[in-house]
């Protein structure tokens, strides 16, 4: 049970610059106002000036985590892999960064550096830290949970009611230096996915999925169908053939489109996802 929890996909979140500023003066608050860890013996006229000191270290400590080290392990932080595991380890590992980062600022003001006392200081900073942090892991899987999968709710109800979108031009895509191209039905087009500058456009060629890279940015892809009413974008690096899509599925995650032909599920990012809908439901 635990493992299948652990398991459970879990929305890696964009919004640094706010987790940095929010879990910064939290810090910076709670030194004030609790004065944990010796804090309250110290006689200083500079106490609101030393406590604000914390919520700056946490300030750099997170900088250093949330854009550093995500750089610097990008593998790891794939967002399509990221599970509620993976979560409170990041958590974990970002409190104990603190604990570190916070230890040293302590020790410069009123203790001496001891392997006993980084222990300790470590320690009581992640008894603070376990309960919220799985309490609030829990709390937005579940809220992410929800909010997908009624939109994918309402989303498969319209897709249920509409019709096929008439659409009987070639669609002819030709890469970057002209020459090479692909022509094919629009019947037969599934979706095309980006990578740089190069796109992957999934298809079927008598009645067999097939692929075919050519060298183009999906914004120079986007000119070349933009006369095809049935080809719409639903993701910084995905066009899809609404025609082909048989529903959309919702996880803490996020939104995945489930298309013919297929066993790929592509991705819908909360950008596209209402220009999509109304597409379908014009």
């Amino acid at each position: 049970m635990l493992k299948q929890f652990l398991y459970q996909p879990f929305p890696l979140s964009g919004s640094r610059w706010r987790l940095i500023i929010a879990i910064s003066l939290f810090i910076g608050l709670f030194m004030l106002f609790f004065r944990p860890f010796g804090i309250a013996s110290l006689q200083s006229k500079n106490i609101i000036l030393i406590c604000a000191g914390y919520g700056l270290v946490t300030f750099v400590v997170l900088v250093i985590d949330l854009f550093l080290v995500q750089f610097l392990c990008l593998k790891w932080f794939e967002k399509n892999r990221w599970t509620v595991g993976k979560q409170i380890i990041w958590l974990m590992f970002i409190l104990f960064t603190i604990g570190i980062g916070n230890y040293l600022y302590s020790s410069a003001h009123f203790s001496s550096l001891s392997l006993l006392g980084f222990i300790a200081f470590q320690f009581y900073t992640l008894l603070v830290g376990i309960i919220p942090i799985v309490v609030l892991t829990i709390v937005q899987m579940n809220i992410r949970l929800t909010q997908n999968l009624k939109s994918a709710q309402e989303f498969n109800n319209g897709l249920a009611q509409k019709e096929e979108v008439a659409d009987n031009v070639r669609v002819c895509l030709v890469a970057d230096n002209e020459k090479d191209k692909l022509e094919l039905e629009p019947s037969d087009l599934l979706y095309i996915e980006s990578s740089g500058n190069y796109i992957e456009v999934f298809y079927l060629r008598e009645g067999k999925l097939k692929n075919t890279i050519l060298r183009s940015t999906l914004k120079r892809t986007e000119l070349q169908v933009q006369n095809h009413p049935s080809i719409h974008k639903c993701h910084r690096a995905f066009l899809v053939n609404i025609n082909k899509i048989m529903q959309l599925k919702g996880n803490s995650q996020g939104l995945k489109l489930v298309l013919k032909n297929t066993d790929n599920e592509i991705p819908v990012s909360r950008n596209f996802s209402k220009s999509l809908r109304e597409k379908l439901n014009s």
